[in-house]
């Protein structure tokens, strides 16, 4: 399970990398939702790391649905390095799924570390 995580992590860094190259000469709502995505992915890889270090101490519903999430972020990814155009609409809905996902994570990020804390104890 840990080496899906870390390959998954992988292949979404890469992709931050490439969406980072690949924003020059795109629309405005094309390159809002690439910033969105780079803000979701930096949270995620956050909390994927933390999963990842302490995989043995944390529930498998909680590692599923990270995996879940990294599916549809690598989906987004997809996306947003095709040439096909979306409309300014698709990309509004992908920039504030981006921002909910981004919240959740953080908020996910709290709860995962205060309960390895307390694990600790």
């Amino acid at each position: 399970m840990k080496k899906t995580i870390i390959t998954l992590i992988s292949l979404i860094s890469a992709a931050l990398m490439l969406l980072c190259f690949s924003g020059c000469g795109t629309n405005e709502k094309k390159q809002e939702a690439i910033d969105a995505f780079n803000k979701a992915n930096t949270s995620f890889t956050e909390v994927a790391n933390l999963i990842n270090n302490n995989a043995d101490s944390i529930d498998d519903e909680v590692i599923t649905t990270f995996q879940d999430m990294s599916s549809l972020l690598s989906k987004y990814k997809e996306n947003l390095e095709s040439d096909e155009e979306l409309t300014d609409e698709e990309y509004d809905k992908m920039i504030k799924w981006f921002g909910e996902a981004e919240d959740w994570f953080k908020e996910s990020k709290t709860e995962l570390e205060d309960g390895l804390a307390n694990l600790e104890q």
